[in-house]
C-alpha cells in the first residue's frame, strides 16, 4: 500500500490519513509517498511498517548510528535520527504546543534548548543469556527483543564502552533482566535487576572486575526492572557514587533519580533559579536528590524538599555543601504525593512552589495548589500531555503560566522536557 505522510506525530511517526482513518508509519516524514505494510489497529487508525521511501522529504538525512531504523538492526531507542537539525527541533517544540493547543492553552513556546550528542549519563538496557551468548543492549521498538547495542550517539562513551565488559562479566553469572547504568563524578554506578540471586562466585569475581572497568558500585536486585519497596542489596563499592548540584557534593542512593544529562539539569536549574526570583521561602516538591533544592539553599533561600523515596530524602539531609560555603537552609521529608499530596493549609507561608513530578503529573497535588494562593509555582515535566492537563488547572485557579522553555535531554525519542513558571493574578 502506498501512502502520502501528511504530518509527524508526538512519537515520531509519519502520519498519513487516509480514508479508512490515519496510518501511523515510524521512520516516515511529512510530504513523504512512502510504500507500507499495513498492520494492527492502534486508536483510530491502523499501525504500518515501512517498506521503502518513494519520494524522500528534503527534510530526510542519513542516520548516524547503525541501529537506527527498521528491521532487525533497529533498536528503537531513537526515532528521529532520520530529520535534520532545524526540522528535528520544530518538531520536539510542536509537540509541546500541540499539548497545550489540546487544553486551550495559548502560550509562547521557546525555542528547544538541545542537549549535546553522547551526553546521557544514565540508560537502562536489557540482558538475556542464550545458547549464543550474552546480548545487552536496547529493546527494539514495539516488541521485546533484544538488539545488541555496539554504539550510540546518545549515551556517554564511558556508558557505551563498559556495554562489552558487562556482557562478558554476566555472561556466567546471571540469565535474563535489566541493567541501570549510571556515569558519576566517582565513577560508574551499576545495578543489575535480575531473578537470579548474585552467587559466591559472582561476589568473588566483582571486585576485579569493577576495578577493572571503572564501576565505583554494583548492586544488584531480584526486582527484574521493576521498582521495589526495597533498595538494590550493594555487591560492591569501591566508592560511594556522588554528583555535585551546583555546589553541593550528593551520594546517590542506588538506581535513585537523575536528570539524564549534566547540560540539561544545568539548564533546568538555571531556569528555576531565575524563575524563583527573590522569593525567600521555598518548598521543592518531588525534589528527588536535591537538583533543584540544595542549588536554590546555596542561593540563600530556606528551602523544604519532599520526596517519595527515602534513601533520595536521606542523600539530601547528608549532602556535602562546597568548601568554606555557609550552612544550607534545607529540610527533607519523605511523603508520597501522590496518595498524600500537601494540604492548602500545609503550603501556606511558602513564596514558591517548585515541582518535578513523573511522566504521571501531579493532579492531586495540583488541584489543591490551585485552590491555594502561593505567588509562585514552578512546574518541570517530562511529559507535555500532563503538564498541560495540570497546567489547565492552574490557569482555571487563577494562575497565569508565562512562556515555556522546553529542554530536549532525550536526544532523537519522542520525550520532550519543558520547564515554566505560573504566578498567582
Amino acid at each position: 500500500m502506498d501512502v502520502l505522510i501528511n504530518r509527524l506525530g508526538a512519537r515520531g511517526d509519519g502520519i498519513a490519513e487516509t480514508a479508512d482513518g490515519p496510518v501511523y508509519v515510524p521512520f516516515a516524514l511529512p510530504g513523504e509517498k512512502v510504500s507500507v505494510r499495513v498492520g494492527k489497529s492502534r486508536g483510530d487508525g491502523r499501525a504500518a511498517d515501512l517498506r521503502d521511501v518513494l519520494s524522500p522529504s528534503a527534510d530526510r538525512q542519513a542516520a548516524m548510528c547503525r541501529h537506527f531504523g527498521p528491521g532487525e538492526n533497529g533498536c528503537g531507542g531513537c526515532v528521529s535520527q532520520h530529520l535534520v537539525p532545524g526540522a528535528y527541533t520544530d518538531w520536539k517544540r510542536g509537540v509541546v504546543s500541540a499539548a497545550l493547543a489540546r487544553h486551550r492553552i495559548d502560550v509562547e513556546v521557546l525555542p528547544v534548548i538541545s542537549v549535546s550528542p553522547a551526553s546521557r549519563r544514565r540508560v537502562r538496557l536489557a540482558f538475556r543469556n542464550l545458547a549464543g551468548g550474552m546480548l545487552i543492549g536496547f529493546r527494539s521498538g514495539r516488541s521485546d527483543r533484544i538488539v545488541e547495542i555496539t554504539e550510540c550517539p546518545v549515551a556517554m562513551p564511558e556508558i557505551v564502552a563498559l556495554i562489552p565488559r558487562l556482557r562478558d562479566f554476566l555472561a556466567g553469572h546471571a540469565d535474563r533482566g535489566e541493567i541501570a547504568i549510571t556515569h558519576t563524578d566517582k565513577g560508574a554506578d551499576v545495578v543489575v535487576f535480575c531473578r537470579k540471586e548474585p552467587d559466591l562466585d559472582l561476589r568473588m569475581d566483582a571486585p576485579a572486575f569493577c576495578t577493572d572497568a571503572g564501576i565505583a558500585r554494583l548492586a544488584w536486585s531480584t526486582g527484574e526492572g521493576t521498582f521495589n519497596a526495597e533498595p538494590p542489596e550493594p555487591v560492591i563499592v569501591l566508592e560511594t557514587p556522588s554528583v555535585d548540584f551546583g555546589g553541593t557534593t550528593v551520594h546517590l542512593p542506588s538506581d535513585s533519580f537523575l536528570q539524564p544529562t549534566a547540560e540539561g539539569e544545568a539548564a533546568l536549574r538555571g531556569f528555576v533559579l531565575d524563575a524563583v526570583g527573590k522569593a525567600d521561602v521555598v518548598i521543592d516538591l518531588y525534589a528527588g536528590c536535591g537538583a533543584f533544592a540544595l542549588p536554590l539553599a546555596e542561593a540563600g533561600k530556606t528551602v523544604t524538599a519532599i520526596e517519595g523515596l527515602a534513601a533520595q530524602t536521606a542523600a539530601i539531609r547528608n549532602a556535602t555543601p562546597r568548601v568554606g560555603g555557609a550552612a544550607l537552609k534545607v529540610a527533607a521529608e519523605t511523603r508520597d504525593l501522590a496518595r498524600q499530596p500537601l494540604r492548602t493549609e500545609e503550603l501556606a507561608g511558602y513564596d514558591a512552589v517548585v515541582l518535578d513530578p513523573p511522566r504521571a503529573g501531579a493532579a492531586a497535588q495540583v488541584a489543591l495548589l490551585a485552590a491555594g494562593d502561593v505567588p509562585t509555582i514552578v512546574y518541570v515535566s517530562c511529559n507535555p500531555a500532563t503538564f498541560a492537563r495540570d497546567a489547565r488547572v492552574l490557569i482555571d485557579g487563577g494562575y497565569v503560566l508565562s512562556a515555556i522553555q522546553p529542554v530536549d535531554q532525550f536526544l532523537w525519542s519522542s520525550h520532550v522536557e519543558l520547564a515554566s513558571v505560573f504566578r498567582r493574578a
